[in-house]
């Protein structure tokens, strides 16, 4: 019985894990490229102005 649930267990943590993991590379990706952006916003408006 014991080997019947681990996998039932495993199917059900898993997408969880994966939810969590693509929330967090996605919040990471925006903020990398929020700071990328950052700069260069700055720098155009500096040399605009």
């Amino acid at each position: 019985m014991g080997h019947r649930i681990q996998p039932t267990a495993a199917r059900q943590f898993a997408p969880a894990d994966l939810l969590q993991g693509i929330l967090v590379v996605s919040s990471f990706g925006f903020w990398a490229v929020m700071l990328g952006l950052m700069p260069v916003l700055l720098l155009r408006v500096w040399l605009a102005g």
